[in-house]
């Protein structure tokens, strides 16, 4: 082994054990004007990151799934971040937006979720439940979505909310309900667009910008 590789060697090693590590505060600060989500974070980041999508009651022991490389393979998550034992799963931020958007659902709508990113139909026959306690921001109604996220001229900011699936039988029981994302009221909303899309129903419990922060008794 020449004397040359050995330095290499050793100064990448010193480079990688010099490395700070990523910013962990970052994974529930607001993002700094013009930039994005993204899935370039560490294990540790994105598991923060997704927890802060729920109250305590369910994050403690939930399972935490990264976003899958190909969302249209059929699977609603990638790796496991972290074994959970309650049922429910949280994942962090979707790349892509200007704010963060992690989640956290029940098994229902984790089910839900799977068969609409397939864009098949979900066939849930029970209700499924789930948070988004940092909020999200969409395009708009029935807008597919941007290829470049900073060529989107307008984004629509929702507050913490949560959302409610609907057996696939009971789906007319939404008819007639607020679809305007912009008032900052419930709203029931399609994640694709296909004839078989189930809606689900969006119910904001605070205003774009602000927070919901639980406080264990002391």
């Amino acid at each position: 082994m020449s004397w040359s590789f050995v330095h290499v060697a050793v100064g990448f090693l010193m480079f990688a054990l010099a490395a700070p590590a990523e910013d962990l505060s970052s994974a529930t600060a607001p993002l700094p004007p013009g930039t994005f989500t993204t899935s370039a974070h560490s294990d540790e980041w994105k598991v923060r990151n997704a927890l802060s999508a729920g109250p305590s009651v369910i994050t403690d022991h939930a399972t935490v799934i990264d976003w899958p490389i190909d969302p249209k393979g059929g699977h609603a998550h990638g790796r496991v971040l972290r074994q959970g034992s309650n049922g429910w799963t949280c994942m962090p931020d979707v790349p892509g937006r200007p704010q963060h958007d992690p989640m956290c659902a029940d098994e229902t709508t984790m089910k839900w979720l799977a068969a609409t990113i397939a864009g098949i139909k979900p066939n849930v026959d029970r209700v499924g439940l789930s948070y988004m306690l940092m909020g999200e921001v969409r395009q708009g109604q029935n807008v597919p979505p941007a290829k470049n996220p900073a060529e989107v001229k307008e984004w629509f900011y929702i507050g913490p909310h949560v959302m409610i699936v609907l057996p696939d039988s009971a789906k007319e029981a939404l008819r007639g309900i607020n679809t305007d994302l912009s008032k900052n009221e419930p709203y029931v909303t399609l994640l694709n667009l296909s004839a078989d899309s189930t809606p689900i129903w969006v119910i904001p419990v605070a205003k774009s910008g602000e927070k919901i922060q639980g406080e264990r008794p002391k």
